[in-house]
């Protein structure tokens, strides 16, 4: 499981990190508490960059991370110290990081409310809800360190709407809209609760599958082609009808997808060879009839 998604599993449960790290809160519940702490800290500097990512949405190296952090915890005390009463941690960490050494320049850090909202606008693409060609970028780099590190395989998949250039043309923008916002929310409904949706171009998305190999992928790669083939778009004039009808007739479209896809680190063995492969195949998959599924050896091809 990515630290991202940790640390909300332990928001949900009313636990904030910052604060306990911080040494802003101590443990209500030591022992199962502690128990959480010491897995994350195995972590090393990576438990670290995330927390600092999650606080400025700047990403630290983990070894830089950890030297920030140890800085900002000793600037906590020493303004503590000055003032004779207690500082946040996320004070102190703006004044060390502001207007001490200007490592971010105007910087104001957010409260968690503040900080869902924005990554929420920021990360989130509007028109299909999955996250944007920007936060793949950041996930997928932290993603390839994460599986480096213990040693887990990493898959991506790109898919590509056959169908959807007929669609614009045929129905109009709206209707174009309307099937990506389908196809976003089929991919979110089909992939796992760790697995990163992205919408990767106009009508091209892409999809991290952590600690998933090939033959995983490809599973998962077939449930998808299947389903978005189960799909018609229909003009929202037709029968007063807006998007999805199990019966296709002449004003109707059916969704498909050229889908391609591999693995690290038996495909390849970098973020950038990861995603050249599998959009290579995603490719060869339109060039070959479309419709089609395209990943390695060691899941078949269809």
């Amino acid at each position: 499981m990515s630290l991202h998604h940790e640390f909300r599993q332990l928001e949900d449960q009313g636990i904030d990190l910052v604060e306990i790290l911080g040494q802003d809160e101590y443990l209500r519940n030591p022992a199962d508490l502690q128990a959480i702490l010491d897995r994350l800290r195995e972590r090393g500097g990576e438990l670290y960059s995330e927390v600092l990512f999650f606080l400025t949405h700047r990403r630290f190296s983990p070894d830089r991370a950890s030297e920030l952090w140890q800085s900002i915890l000793d600037n906590k005390k020493e303004m503590e110290s000055k003032l004779g009463r207690r500082v946040c941690f996320r004070v102190a960490a703006a004044d060390y990081l502001h207007d001490q050494t200007g490592i971010l320049e105007g910087v104001r850090l957010l409260s968690r409310v503040e900080m869902d909202n924005l990554l929420g606008y920021v990360n989130v693409d509007d028109v299909t809800s999955v996250f944007t060609r920007r936060f793949f970028n950041d996930a997928l780099v932290s993603e390839i360190h994460r599986a480096r590190r213990y040693g887990h395989p990493l898959s991506l998949l790109v898919i590509d709407l056959d169908n959807f250039k007929e669609i614009n043309d045929k129905f109009g923008h709206l209707e174009g809209d309307n099937a990506l916002r389908q196809a976003g929310r089929l991919l979110r409904q089909s992939t796992r609760q760790n697995d990163i949706v992205c919408r990767f171009g106009g009508d091209e998305f892409a999809i991290l599958l952590p600690e998933s190999g090939n033959s995983e992928a490809f599973s998962l790669a077939d449930r998808i082609r299947k389903a978005l083939g189960r799909v018609l778009i229909k003009s929202s004039a037709v029968e007063g009808k807006k998007l999805l009808d199990e019966d296709q007739d002449s004003d109707s479209v059916p969704l498909s997808a050229s889908i391609g896809g591999a693995t690290y680190p038996s495909d390849c063995d970098s973020s950038e060879d990861l995603l050249r492969l599998a959009d290579q195949r995603c490719l060869e998959a339109k060039r070959l009839g479309k419709d089609q599924i395209r990943l390695g050896a060691g899941s078949g091809f269809f």
